[in-house]
């Protein structure tokens, strides 16, 4: 099985919700499933097996978890798969779901039971056909890919004036712009937040660029463990977090000291640490999501290392998705911003050139972010990986973030 969560945000890009997407076979294998039969063993929902092995403590506080369903799924035990993040699951249904009363009573029977309602795909002129269904749900998704989203929605407000809309597929930060200045949407989702603007040249702060000078020095491949410890002790945000990073990492959870900590962790946990910490400072400002995506994908990549036979280049890998958005943080050219913080060569073609050995994973990163099934069906058989491996590695860079950067309550 293939999975990923797709962020949806609010306006003020703090994230609403996120969106399972999930596949259950290699449909470069079996390619029969891209008709009818992908919805072959639709009796259980495809992709939760994701929440046994992650819990709500490890994603945002309060959002929404989308879960895609069909005209068959609708009627498996939904209430026995689904029994986590009470209050906080969101069914998403399409055109599978006929205007019938028989999927009506079903929708409104989980309704009572506490699930929330969103719909997408539905065209303006199938709208009078549902629309005595419409009054429960609590979302309505519409695609830009379809048309203009801002005209679209004003199509579909004089139909649904009390719906709250959520516009998908934006691309672009202009699209975005767009849609929040409409005014008609509460949720909005696609790629745009992922994209450079570099409209001007942005200032790095004094303390950035210190750190940026920090990161340089801990990428060297050889670097003295009491420098890097006297600099650290200069910052009291920095010491505290080592301290904390060191007993959460080592068996000795008395570590009073910035010497002890960094003795202890050796320049590989050093350098590891020091890198993401860093990367939180730099990301100050930015959408929460951005900083997420980096971790997330960083520890993805290092897991799939082996799998594309770079067991030994891990770290180097950890780095490439660490620092994959690292033109966005600081709002410049990849190329200028790698150069700001030190890292080789290899993953400077990749993040710049597209280029390069590790160019093949940074594709499977993406693609896989993306839920381009297809395409990572395809790279599956290319590089001879194997389904499980890849959703184990993904499952386990979610918890990871979890247990590494969510603060419990």
């Amino acid at each position: 099985m293939l999975a990923t969560l797709v962020p949806l945000f609010y306006e003020d890009m703090s994230v609403a919700s996120y969106c399972l997407y999930a596949q259950k076979e290699n449909l470069f294998e079996h390619p029969h499933l891209l008709g009818a039969g992908k919805y072959d063993g639709a009796g259980s929902i495809v992709g939760i097996e994701v929440f046994e092995s992650i819990s709500e403590r490890d994603l945002v506080d309060d959002c929404h978890i989308i879960i895609p369903i069909n005209n068959i799924s609708l009627f498996s035990n939904i209430e026995q798969q689904l029994t986590g993040f009470n209050g906080r699951i969101m069914l998403l249904v399409d055109q599978s779901i006929k205007p019938e009363e028989s999927y009506n009573k079903r929708l409104l029977d989980l309704k009572s039971k506490g699930f929330k309602l969103a719909v997408k795909d539905l065209p303006l002129n199938s709208i009078e056909d549902y629309k005595f269904m419409l009054n429960d749900f609590d979302l309505f998704l519409i695609n830009s890919d379809t048309g203009d989203v801002v005209e679209q929605a004003m199509a579909f407000r004089r139909v649904m004036p009390n719906m709250d809309f959520c516009a998908e597929n934006l691309h672009t930060k202009d699209e975005f712009d767009a849609a929040k200045e409409s005014g008609l949407f509460k949720i909005f989702e696609g790629t745009f937040f992922r994209v450079p603007i570099n409209t001007r040249d942005t200032e790095v702060t004094p303390m950035k660029i210190n750190y940026m000078k920090l990161m340089t020095v801990i990428n060297q491949s050889d670097f003295d463990l009491e420098d890097v410890a006297n600099v650290v002790a200069q910052d009291p945000a920095l010491s505290i977090e080592l301290l904390k990073i060191a007993n959460k990492l080592t068996l000795n959870s008395n570590i009073r000291s910035i010497q002890q900590a960094t003795a202890l962790l050796g320049q590989k946990e050093i350098r590891r640490w020091l890198n993401t910490t860093l990367f939180n400072s730099l990301a100050a400002g930015q959408p929460n999501e951005i900083t997420r995506l980096s971790l997330v994908r960083a520890r993805f990549a290092e897991n799939l290392a082996p799998a594309f036979d770079y067991a030994m280049r891990k770290d180097e890998l950890f780095l490439m998705g660490l620092f994959s958005l690292l033109n966005l943080i600081l709002d410049m050219p990849m190329e200028d911003a790698l150069n700001q913080v030190g890292v080789s060569n290899e993953i400077k073609r990749a993040l710049v050139s597209d280029d390069g050995i590790f160019s093949p994973q940074l594709e499977f990163l993406l693609n896989y972010e993306a839920g381009d099934w297809q395409e990572v069906s395809r790279l599956m058989v290319l590089h001879d990986i194997e389904m499980h491996v890849v959703y184990d590695a993904y499952v386990e860079a979610l918890k990871w973030y979890g247990d590494m950067f969510i603060e419990r309550k």
